[in-house]
């Protein structure tokens, strides 16, 4: 997968249902590993940027099922950067167990400031996501791209103040 990051992790059993399958909502934790692993593989200090007064905020998830997983199988989160506007950015995503296709989805982000109003992407970031060559330019097979990642996502999206 072009332009993926990939972020091993297994299973653990507090994050299976009675059945041992893991419960849906653990999928966006899954983003969340690769979400970071991506960050940090750019050379993005998080906490640097939040400290400065930025702020990548989610505004919108999405995950498609494809396959369970269950308890103790080793899985891989690869994680790419869709789509880069001006204060928003989408990163996408396929959770795989060897060759099969867990889950795949995308977040949608805005940078906000300390108030929580939409503020442009700081060119630091930018400047380390094109550095490290994993900037969403490279055109990409819609077979990667997660299904519903493209025309439903509007980017630059308003969130409330009181967030």
């Amino acid at each position: 997968m072009p332009n993926a990051i990939l972020s091993p992790l297994r299973v653990r059993y507090a994050e299976t249902d009675a059945q041992q399958v893991v419960y849906h909502s653990n999928y966006l934790v899954y983003f969340e590993v690769g979400r970071g692993d991506f960050l940090r593989a750019v050379g993005v200090d998080y906490n640097a940027m939040e400290a400065s007064g930025a702020f990548v905020v989610v505004v919108e998830a999405n995950v498609r099922y494809h396959a369970p997983a269950r308890y103790d199988d080793e899985l891989v989160v690869h994680t790419w950067l869709d789509e880069v506007r001006t204060r928003s950015m989408r990163f996408a995503y396929k959770v795989t167990r060897g060759e099969t296709t867990i889950a795949s989805g995308w977040t949608a982000h805005v940078v906000v400031n300390r108030e929580g109003r939409p503020i442009p992407i700081p060119e630091a970031l930018r400047k380390a996501i094109a550095d490290a060559g994993l900037a969403p330019d490279a055109p990409r097979p819609d077979a990667l791209r997660p299904e519903g990642s493209g025309a439903d996502f509007k980017g630059d999206a308003v969130i409330s103040p009181q967030a």
